[in-house]
Parts: structure tokens; C-alpha cells; sequence
């Protein structure tokens, strides 16, 4: 059925390419990708009419458990929602879209996320940053009841295993509540964090181990007295240029949002406040001190706040705010005199932060979103 597409991609991968032709064929590629994963999403369809359609692609296919599930669950979203196959079949999709548009219809319908603009978001955004839509979406759609459901069902759901794996390597696999979830990973952020300070920050700390490693060294310092086999030490505190907290937000419709972004339910927030400082922000030309012109170069607590509710996240990549720090568009060191107030400063993960720096890279705001790119 395929064999003459399968030539011409052969007679591609044997001729040479020049960099030119080559960034124009990623490009082209990437259509006929979509093209192939709406022929799949059909194919799926079909199959799925008879039976298990997870146990049939994987036995079609031979992929994983885990990618049939995906597979067959991407199929059922874009049958539920035609608009998506047709912008797929286009190339103005990806099945990664698809993916996390399937989240969407999961946590509320496939009606609802038809009748929203996720679609058309989801045409002009890269998935990681559709994911933060999609959860915007499915929040303002919640109810108090339903949080209320939800915080019964995870805590219901609730387990944690530890296994061998068939590398010889140990596996601990974890599922925990909302806000059980958000606690074990700020507390594994900051010890992650203090370990990359302890390694000797950026510049450095990426020759002694990866981000990874990093955090696998900090979970073993966190659950054992010792530290396991890993004897660096691991701070007591974040510096005062990362902040890993916990952050709760009220939205103008009265419902509670965590760092997660996903809506509160009144008890849980009761929950939080009994082991946590809750703080408030109120954003106004006349309150919090927003504007620290250059007294001083870290960004103040009521300024992370403020960026946390500004951009959610890193401006580049959505990466969640423990892993972000505050950045400076016009730099602060003194010849260029950048001061530190609200209007100079953003939100980029420790990745982006890096390469900005270690490329001579700037951050720009455009009328397609934020962007890197070497300064004119």
C-alpha cells in the first residue's frame, strides 16, 4: 500500500543533503508526519470498532504498552473532534497536539473543548505551551463539587512502588494527590537547586552532573539519613535568587489555584493552610514595592509573586515556576544598567536562563510571544 512513498523516502535518505536542502526537508518532513499520524489516528479508528484498539496497535506495531495507550487514546480524541483530524491531516497539528488536547476532553468534554478556542490555540502554539491553555481551560471550567470529587478520587488513587527494573536499575514510581504532588516536588526542587549551587552553579555545575542526576541524588539525600551513595551536601536553603514556594492565587471568579494550575477544592486549601504560610498579593499602581529601580539586583518576594501570576511560568518554554528564576532584559550589571522592577523582569527556566547567558543571547517581547535571539 506504501511501497512507493517508502522508495521515495529511501532514495532521500541515501542521496546527499546540503544544510540547506536539509533545514527545507525538516520542514516538508514534519507535514508529511502529521499526514502520516492522521492516516494512523483512521487506521486506529477502524481497529477500534472491533475490540481493543490499545492491544491492536501494539500488536500491529510492536511499540510499548504505554505508546499503544497513547495511540489509542489520541485516536478516540480526534474521532470526538473532527476539526482536529482535518487540522492534522493539514499539517497544521501534531499528534503531540492531539495529546494534550486529549487532557482537555478527559477533565471536561469533547462539546466543550469543540466550543472553546483551544483549536485555534493550538494552531499557533507549540504543545508545551498549549498545555498551559488547556489547563487555564479545564479550571475555569471546574466547580467547587468537582474539585471537591477530584481531591476524594486521588486521594482514593493514591500508591507509591519500588522495583527492579530490566537495566538492573531501581524504579520508584509514585502517584499522589493534588496537593500531596505539589508539596514532595517543591521540596525535591529546592533540594535539586541546592545541589546545583552546591555543584558550583551555572557554568559549572553541568561538569559534574546532569539536571537528572541532579535531582536523583537530591530525592536519595531527602528520603535517607545519609544520604545514600551520595555524599554531597545537600543546603538547608535555596539562595534568594530561586524561590521554591508554593503559591496559592485567587482568579477573579473566587476559585483557588495552586502551582499546578489546577483549581482547589475550600478543603484542601484548609489542608494547605494548617503547614504553610498562604500569602496574599494584590496588584495595584499604589501596592506592593514592584519597583526597585537598582538598589538592589534580586528580585524582591512580592516580585516573584507578581511574575508567577504575570507569566505562569518560563516565558520561553512554560517550565513551571520552582524551576524558573527571574531575569533581567536589560541586564543589571552596570554598563547597561537594567534596574530590577517589574517592567525589566521575566520568568526563564534554569535552562533558557543558561543559554541567554552562555550564548550572548537577549529576550525580547514580540507580537508572536517572547523570543531569543542575539541583540541587533
Amino acid at each position: 500500500m506504501f511501497e512507493a512513498a517508502r522508495a521515495a523516502l529511501q532514495a532521500l535518505l541515501e542521496q546527499p543533503i546540503d544544510e540547506a536542502d536539509a533545514r527545507h526537508a525538516l520542514g516538508e518532513l514534519a507535514g508529511v508526519r502529521s499526514l502520516v499520524e492522521a492516516l494512523e489516528v483512521k487506521l486506529t479508528a477502524v481497529i477500534a470498532r472491533r475490540g481493543d484498539a490499545s492491544a491492536a496497535v501494539r500488536g500491529a506495531t510492536r511499540c510499548s504498552q504505554r505508546e499503544a495507550d497513547r495511540r489509542a487514546a489520541r485516536s478516540q480524541t480526534i474521532t470526538e473532534l473532527p476539526a482536529l483530524g482535518a487540522s492534522l491531516a493539514q499539517g497544521r497539528t501534531t499528534a503531540e497536539h492531539g495529546d494534550v488536547l486529549a487532557r482537555a476532553v478527559d477533565a471536561t468534554s469533547a462539546a466543550a473543548v469543540a466550543a472553546s478556542d483551544l483549536l485555534d490555540r493550538a494552531e499557533q502554539r507549540p504543545p508545551d505551551l498549549l498545555a498551559r491553555d488547556v489547563r487555564s481551560f479545564i479550571r475555569t471550567l471546574a466547580t467547587d463539587d468537582g474539585a471537591e470529587e477530584r481531591q476524594r478520587r486521588q486521594q482514593a488513587m493514591r500508591s507509591c512502588s519500588l522495583f527492579r527494573g530490566d537495566n538492573g536499575m531501581w524504579v520508584l514510581h509514585a502517584e499522589l494527590d493534588e496537593i500531596n504532588g505539589v508539596a514532595v516536588r517543591t521540596a525535591l526542587d529546592r533540594a535539586a537547586t541546592s545541589l546545583f549551587h552546591t555543584d558550583g552553579g551555572r557554568g559549572v555545575a553541568a561538569d559534574r552532573r546532569t539536571p537528572t542526576q541532579r535531582r536523583a541524588d537530591a530525592l536519595v539525600a531527602m528520603l535517607t539519613p545519609t544520604g545514600g551513595a551520595c555524599r554531597d551536601t545537600v543546603a538547608t536553603a535555596s539562595p534568594p535568587s530561586v524561590r521554591n514556594q508554593m503559591i496559592i492565587v485567587v482568579t477573579d471568579d473566587g476559585s483557588w489555584v495552586a502551582g499546578s494550575e489546577t483549581r482547589l477544592a475550600p478543603s484542601e486549601v484548609e489542608r494547605l493552610a494548617r503547614g504553610s504560610d498562604l500569602y496574599g498579593l494584590v496588584l495595584s499602581a499604589e501596592g506592593d514595592p514592584l519597583w526597585l529601580g537598582r538598589r538592589r539586583r534580586m528580585a524582591s518576594d512580592g516580585q516573584w509573586r507578581a511574575l508567577i501570576v504575570r507569566d505562569g511560568g518560563c516565558v520561553i518554554c512554560g517550565a513551571r515556576p520552582a524551576r524558573c528564576e527571574a531575569h533581567h532584559l536589560e541586564h543589571w550589571q552596570r554598563q547597561q544598567n537594567g534596574p530590577t522592577d517589574i517592567d525589566n523582569l521575566a520568568l526563564l527556566c534554569s535552562h533558557h536562563h543558561h543559554q541567554l547567558h552562555d550564548k550572548g543571547l537577549r529576550l525580547y517581547r514580540t507580537s508572536d510571544g517572547w523570543q531569543l535571539r542575539a541583540p541587533p
